[in-house]
């Protein structure tokens, strides 16, 4: 059949029942779980009660031959840190460091060096457990790593020292013995380092001593050469040195004197710019009597004249007598003015030369002693800096000295304390009254865990290992390709346990099987459009997988409908048709070399020929022949083609028995049906034959309709096993519907 002739069936298929989509493989649901172990409950049961009879055994045995016990006691570990005798009391350490500092602590109990000096002690070695391994001291050591524990306890302040061993008096022993060696081992420590740290302080302090007796004689040589008694005082600020004072002085004086000298040179240099000055001026008409006389005989005139000028006018010759002689009496102020000016100007130049002279001498003079009190001043600082040096030297090595003979005397009364070793014995530990090891308590239900999950894990196993479609699901999960129907094993159901599995639809038309191959029969009509799908090719992955016995009661269910069946045995090398459908009431169907498929293919027969009938009319059969020598190339000749041709015509349905895909006769026939349906079987077809298969039939496109899976069993926990019991229950129900139906006329 070609694409277009195919392409209707298959939209109708996609119209009513879409293809199933795989589901992902290598992920367990909880209900795959629980399946799982419903289905292997007594295997788990089995391992489980083992391993806890196991666990218990293991634990008498032990008991009796190699019992354990465990003897403890504590140490109790002090804050850390360098504590001070002279203050009562220490400040607690923060919670992390003290822990750190125990852990430290138990760390050292468990070093080499005390484990050897542990087996040196003369009542470890009398011990029966010493006795027993015979000097050799790696084993020793060995097991002592092992049995000897000391761990710190994080919410107290002690250490849990313990020891494992045969005997209840042995392991109390040992353990006391090593917190005893413990504990004197490190007061012997803390003790050396205390005597060592005394040592080291006392020449500390002899060396202070030598050198402050040093200094203090410096300081007075310093004293003594410079003949400066006042060096000491030289940090007081409201102190000054008389040098410092007269340097002082000598600065200021030097100041005055400068600024004495800037003003007369100012006053020389103005005086010599200007001839005569206002203020000179001032000072002649203010001192000199000829220029007062002057000015009142000029105020006079003045007088006169203005008196004149009323009186006489301004042009009358006395008026202008008398203004001549004003004008001739203010020329002779002026020059008497002008000459006393001069005069007065050059004695003032004069006198502030000899000022300016005797400043500028003054000045030098200054200099010279102020460079002198400068050296003064530079030689007392230079002292005073090395005294101050000197000076503070001692101040330093004073408060070393104080504090080194503090550290002394804190450390002798460390010496003396009894709690500077940080530890202290809690208390002797005593025989433990009870075994360690083993406990039943843990045994036993050790064992029975370790049997728990040994049971599953092999009923996981068993399930993993197994790769044969044995559920519907399995199908689903991995092979793409739809699940039409499932046939159920015939030990499930008692009526077909000893039935023809050929014939079991037309015997047992009320079994649970012949329901199966209805229910297939209609999802089959369902699935595919069968007015256009007439040939059905019947496959399968390997032999022995029921084909023979799919075709035959697919058949039988579908001839139940009124339809006529053509049936087609194309497996020649392994025919079966001829058994199941005897001719004419026959046992068997005559085979021949020129009878049957072959012989039409071969052109010996017509199709007329090769069919025969049955012992249903509503059935008839093309028995296979014997096998030819090219089967592949004769299933695809045209002979074959009229064949089913003929077929389509002439019956509602044609259903091919063919081979396995094992030989190419399969995929001849496959590419000519109008559709395919592969037959798995729990008990023989593997995953991955079931997904070979697909491919293959793919690959030469074939139209699948579906698959059937025969011989499917009810697993424990199981959809079936539900669906079973209620089906028994129908049909007792139907039973006894008919039996009342049948015996109403009777009565009436």
């Amino acid at each position: 059949m070609n694409d277009k002739q195919m392409n209707p069936g298959q939209g109708f298929q996609n119209r009513t029942l879409p293809r199933m989509i795989p589901m992902q493989q290598g992920v367990l649901t909880p209900k795959e779980i629980m399946d799982i172990f419903r289905r292997h409950i007594l295997l788990i049961f089995i391992f489980t009660f083992l391993g806890g009879a196991t666990g218990t055994g293991l634990w008498f045995v032990l008991a009796r031959i190699a019992p354990k016990y465990t003897a403890r006691t504590y140490i109790e570990v002090l804050s850390p840190g360098q504590s001070d005798p002279t203050v009562i009391g220490s400040p607690l350490a923060n919670k992390d460091i003290a822990y750190e500092f125990r852990f430290s602590k138990a760390t050292l109990i468990k070093q080499q060096s005390m484990l050897q000096e542990l087996i040196r002690r003369e009542k470890v070695r009398e011990t029966k457990w010493f006795k027993k391994y015979d000097d050799d001291v790696l084993k020793i050591m060995d097991d002592l790593e092992d049995d000897l524990v000391a761990s710190a306890d994080r919410n107290s302040n002690f250490i849990v020292v313990s020891m494992t061993c045969g005997s209840a008096e042995e392991s109390a022993l040992i353990v006391n013995q090593m917190v005893d060696l413990f504990v004197k081992s490190q007061q012997t420590n803390v003790e050396a380092d205390v005597s060592a740290k005394l040592s080291e302080l006392t020449a500390q302090e002899n060396s202070l001593r030598g050198k402050l007796q040093n200094l203090n004689n410096t300081l007075a040589d310093i004293r003594r050469s410079t003949g400066i008694t006042q060096l000491e005082t030289g940090n007081d600020e409201s102190f000054r040195h008389t040098i410092t004072q007269k340097l002082g002085n000598l600065e200021v004086e030097k100041i005055t004197i400068e600024a004495d000298i800037e003003e007369v040179r100012t006053t020389i240099g103005t005086s010599e710019e200007k001839n005569i000055t206002d203020d000179i001026i001032l000072r002649t008409t203010e001192n000199d009597p000829v220029v007062i006389g002057l000015i009142q005989k000029i105020t006079v005139y003045e007088a006169e004249l203005a008196r004149k000028m009323t009186n006489l006018g301004e042009n009358h010759r006395e008026v202008q007598q008398i203004r001549e002689i004003l004008r001739q009496t203010i020329a002779e102020k002026d020059a008497r003015i002008n000459a006393k000016a001069q005069q007065i100007r050059a004695s003032d130049i004069s006198l502030s030369k000899d000022r300016f002279a005797v400043l500028t001498n003054r000045l030098a003079k200054l200099e010279e002693l102020r460079a002198q009190t400068e050296n003064e001043q530079r030689e007392l600082d230079n002292a005073r800096a090395e005294y101050d040096r000197y000076v503070a030297d001692r101040e330093e090595t004073k408060i070393k000295l104080f504090a080194t003979q503090e550290q002394i005397r804190k450390y002798n009364l460390l010496k003396q304390d009894a709690e500077t070793a940080k530890v202290k014995i809690v208390g002797l530990a005593p025989p433990p009254l009870r075994m360690s090891s083993p406990i039943i308590f843990v045994y036993g239900p050790a064992g029975t865990f370790l049997g728990l999950m040994l049971g599953l894990g092999l009923a996981f196993l068993l399930e993993f290992l197994n790769d044969l479609l044995r559920t519907p699901k399995d199908v689903m999960k991995y092979v793409s390709t739809p699940l039409l129907g499932m046939v159920l094993h015939k030990n499930v159901d008692s009526n077909t346990r000893k039935a023809d599995m050929w014939k079991v639809v037309r015997q047992q038309p009320f079994s649970i099987m012949s329901e199966c191959y209805r229910q297939f029969r209609t999802n089959l009509k369902l699935t595919a459009d069968t007015t256009s799908q007439r040939v059905i090719f019947v496959t399968s992955g390997n032999a022995g997988e029921g084909r023979t016995t799919t075709v035959a009661n697919i058949s039988a269910a579908l001839a139940a409908e009124g339809k006529r069946i053509l049936l087609i045995d194309a497996n020649f090398r392994r025919p079966c048709l001829n058994r199941i459908f005897a001719s004419n009431g026959d046992s068997k169907a005559p085979q021949k070399n020129d009878e049957g498929l072959s012989g039409y293919l071969i052109g010996k027969r017509s199709i007329g020929e090769i069919i025969r009938t049955t012992a249903h009319p509503d059935t008839d059969v093309v028995d296979s022949g014997l096998l030819p020598r090219n089967p592949a190339e004769m299933l695809s000749s045209q002979q074959m083609r009229d064949l089913l041709e003929y077929g389509r015509k002439n019956y509602d349905h044609v259903i091919i028995d063919g081979p396995p895909m094992l030989v190419s006769d399969a995929k001849a026939l496959a590419s000519q049906a109008d559709g395919t349906i592969v037959v798995f079987n729990t008990a023989i077809t593997r995953r991955g034959t079931a997904q070979r298969i697909i491919r293959e039939l793919k690959e030469i496109n074939t139209n699948i309709l579906g698959s059937i899976l025969i011989g499917v069993r009810v697993l424990k926990g199981g959809y079936y096993h539900e669906m079973l019991e209620s089906y028994d229950d129908y049909q007792d129900s139907n039973a006894k519907h008919l039996a009342i139906a049948a015996e109403q006329p009777s009565t009436n």
